[in-house]
């Protein structure tokens, strides 16, 4: 039967590693670290504070979306406490949090989000300075965040010829293929005198004209000298030609001193997802979206001048028609004035080539909504949170690894002392010598008994150095491979 000391040579190294091992492959494993980034727009002295909350899991750089169940949003203007939100994040890891600010935004604003007992986020939120009022009254006064759709009170681009003027603007700023929309023409002479009654020809390429497939439309100016057609993209690239002669007027649309003509192209924006016109004139409006292309959710963001009030996740699925198509009811009718806004983007950071801002009445301001930014970014402090628990975790395992490689090493130690004793008392014994413990033996000559006893002794060391060597390096391979990362 093996000795005590024996058993826990062999049985001490197993046990050692298998529970660093289980530590360094559980609590010390370096696991998905989940935080959140918050987006949004603020503008200092806006009545809401409008953030899109979005979950990240991240394991080395790779981010996922992550579902964030029961958080809680809360926030300080100016020191003083707003209306807190709850709710959770989606599939997609958006979701849309409200904090009302009846006072208006004011400077630090300060945001904190929590699940459950853990804080996920607390910083400081950027506000950009609202623009002034005169600003928003100056025709054409698009914000510089060029979104497609916010120019849209600007006349298109084109090459003019003759000595009547044609501006051309589409209604809403922008178009989505294969979405009607209608497009206004108004003719002018060059001293910008209105030309009522004008005939308009109109023609296109890559687009039907009011209904129909091919051939030029005829049209004719109103007592201002305006006229409206609707065309409908059928390519992302559309070339529309008009043609304008004064009333009356005997010669042909193109002659000398009584027409004018203009070539150009309308703003046709590959990607983007159609507000239909139609679902805001109801009693209880809507935003009625439709994409051409397989997209399972619309983000939307409703503003102005004033900043984003109000934002929302739209799913987007098959309507029957080939379309993919949502609804967004708005909870107190299309905001007036500057706020009369709604972005529509595929992606959550309205970044995308399709991202459009769509006017929700006749009487927006020109001053279209920014686009969201990245306000606040609780990732990296989620990751160093994560790095720091599985690296305490790891250093209580190689606590346990080095107190078991110590261990490990006076045992060895102790275990070849006493072999070496004995087998020297033995074999001292046996060639007739006086061993360590006094026993005597049949005598042997000098030198073989030296001879003899040299190899003895030489044996057990170099196995036990052999032994505990190798007994060190599988702790120094157990130990670095659970400290890599």
């Amino acid at each position: 039967m093996r000795s005590m000391p024996d058993a826990a040579t062999y049985v001490l190294p197993a046990l050692s590693i298998g529970l660093a091992a289980l530590v360094f492959l559980g609590p010390g494993a370096q696991r998905m670290a989940t935080g959140v980034r918050v987006w949004g727009a603020p503008v200092a002295g806006s009545a809401a504070l409008a953030l899109r909350v979005e979950g990240v899991r991240r394991l080395h750089g790779a981010d996922d979306p992550a579902v964030l169940p029961a958080i809680e949003v809360s926030a300080t203007s100016g020191g003083a406490p707003l209306a807190g939100w709850s709710g959770s994040t989606g599939k997609d890891g958006i979701g849309e949090a409200l904090l009302r600010a009846g006072g208006g935004l004011k400077a630090p604003v300060v945001v904190r989000i929590r699940r459950g007992g853990d804080a996920l986020l607390e910083q400081e939120v950027p506000l950009s300075p609202p623009l002034p009022a005169e600003a928003s009254a100056l025709p054409g006064a698009a914000h510089a965040s060029a979104l497609p759709g916010a120019a849209h009170a600007s006349a298109l681009p084109g090459a003019a010829h003759g000595e009547l003027r044609l501006r051309v603007t589409v209604a809403r700023g922008a178009m989505a293929a294969p979405f009607p929309e209608p497009v206004r023409v108004a003719v002018e002479t060059e001293d910008g005198a209105p030309v009522p009654g004008a005939r308009v020809e109109a023609s296109t390429v890559g687009a039907e004209l009011g209904g129909q497939d091919s051939g030029p439309a005829q049209i004719t100016a109103d007592a201002r000298g305006a006229a409206e057609l609707t065309i409908r993209p059928l390519a992302h690239t559309v070339e529309l030609t008009l043609r304008a002669a004064r009333p009356g007027s005997a010669a042909p649309p193109g002659a000398r001193g009584a027409s004018g003509s203009w070539e150009g192209r309308l703003p046709v924006i590959p990607g983007a997802i159609w507000l239909d016109p139609a679902g805001l004139a109801g009693e209880r409006p809507e935003l009625r979206l439709t994409s051409p292309a397989p997209k399972p959710y619309a983000y939307v963001s409703i503003g102005g001048g004033h900043g984003r009030l109000f934002g929302a996740v739209v799913p987007l699925a098959a309507d029957g028609g080939g379309f993919f198509s949502g609804t967004l009811a708005l909870p107190d009718g299309p905001p007036p004035g500057d706020a009369g806004w709604a972005v529509v983007a595929s992606d959550p950071y309205e970044q995308g080539a399709g991202t459009v801002a769509w006017p929700l009445s006749p009487a927006a301001s020109p001053i279209a909504p920014r686009r969201v930014a990245l306000l606040a970014d609780g990732v990296p402090a989620a990751e160093a949170r994560e790095r720091a628990r599985a690296s305490r975790a790891r250093r209580a395992g190689l606590v346990v690894l080095g107190a078991a490689g110590v261990a490990e090493m006076l045992l060895l130690a102790l275990r070849a002392r006493t072999a070496r004793r004995r087998l020297a008392a033995h074999l001292a014994a046996a060639s007739g010598g006086e061993g360590e413990d006094g026993a005597d033996g049949a005598p042997l000559s000098r030198e073989d008994r030296g001879r003899l006893l040299a190899t003895v002794r030489a044996e057990p060391v170099l196995s036990v150095l052999a032994l505990a060597a190798l007994v060190g390096l599988s702790f120094a391979a157990v130990a670095a491979l659970a400290t890599f990362r």
